[in-house]
């Protein structure tokens, strides 16, 4: 794309992460927000490219906010309002995205369909399995669908459709049973207030693969394997173990599976980012089946950033410096929308 002009002023749109959490929501209601020190990381790190980042708050004033700022460019890292009912919780992730499409300014990342759809694990499990594997899995939206369980081989993983960042995959996550399903999926409609996804439970290995830029410049950026730090019969990625993750989970980069595997994964990733419409970055979460065969688990078009626990991070570490990470993409926005970044000095 031809550059047609030059941006200085970024706006980083973010959601912090508020110090508790009251006791009517679940414990884990803010995990998607981002801390301040995550927040002032990704700002400093766009800082060194010598352009004018301005941190901006997507609460129900952002579309006023960006009108008003005259902002060349947004860094999206913003996870949207959490005080929403009914299917627009769905797609609270779009919403920043969308105010920035309400006031013509560009932003990073993939747009408010892509961003709506990625949400909704069951619709974005319908979209790529027009091309890859999937697990076998049924949505529950009230207790009448319960009869769909019985299509199902046990034991299953049991989980909220509408939330990110493993929000409601707890240790008791994973159900060997019709009764043990049903109780927790009832939990986690009344807690979450969103319909639940029941999967088959794959016990080989679970690798996430990170995806970046946009045609004909998509790659891949990396591959991590997720492993137990100690023997376990059944091991899920749960938020419990994210939150302990330092003592629970050993990563693998790459990962320790065949070359076949590997480019098995490459290529289910490529395809998934393709079919789901990402854009700059995404991440892909897979997992194997008992024959070695990757089956997609979700896409997170709006990755993690935190330059110490954030899956993304992680996997890049000893080839991406972290600076590099986040500047890229900016960097990739810019290239997509056909602009040019420019502070002190052109980049």
């Amino acid at each position: 794309m031809t550059v047609t002009r030059t941006v200085t002023k970024v706006a980083v749109l973010f959601n912090e992460r508020p110090g508790t959490v009251s006791h009517r929501h679940p414990h884990d209601r803010y995990e998607e927000y981002d801390s301040r020190d995550t927040i002032n990381q990704i700002a400093d790190c766009l800082r060194d490219l010598r352009l004018d980042i301005h941190l901006v708050p997507a609460d129900r004033s952002l579309v006023r906010r960006l009108r008003h700022g005259h902002y060349d460019i947004a860094f999206n890292i913003a996870e949207g309002p959490l005080d929403l009912v009914g299917r627009a919780r769905r797609y609270r992730e779009a919403i920043p995205a969308l105010a920035g499409e309400m006031v013509a300014v560009p932003f990073t990342g993939s747009d408010p369909f892509t961003l709506a759809v990625t949400l909704d694990k069951a619709l974005a499990r319908r979209i790529v399995s027009s091309e890859l594997r999937v697990a076998n899995g049924v949505l529950l939206e009230a207790e009448s669908d319960e009869v769909q369980l019985d299509a199902l081989t046990f034991p299953v993983v049991v989980k909220p459709n509408d939330e990110g960042s493993s929000k409601g995959i707890l240790h008791d996550a994973i159900a060997d049973d019709l009764a043990g399903a049903v109780r927790r999926s009832r939990q986690l409609r009344a807690r979450y207030r969103c319909p639940v996804l029941v999967e088959e439970f794959l016990p080989g290995t679970e690798i996430t693969v990170a995806v970046a830029g946009n045609q004909p410049r998509v790659r891949i950026l990396g591959m991590m394997e997720i492993a137990p730090a100690t023997d376990t019969a059944r091991f899920l990625y749960s938020l419990d173990v994210k939150r302990d993750y330092r003592r629970q989970a050993t990563y693998h980069v790459p990962p320790r599976v065949s070359s076949q595997t590997l480019e098995q994964l490459s290529a289910d990733a490529l395809a998934a980012y393709r079919l789901l419409g990402c854009r700059d970055i995404a991440r892909m979460d897979f997992r194997l089946d008992a024959s070695g065969r990757p089956h997609f688990i979700e896409c997170n078009a709006l990755p993690g950033l935190n330059p110490e626990s954030s899956d993304l991070v992680i996997m890049t570490r000893d080839t991406l410096p972290y600076a590099q990470l986040v500047q890229g993409i900016l960097h990739d926005a810019a290239r997509r929308c056909g602009v040019s970044l420019c502070g002190n000095r052109c980049t």
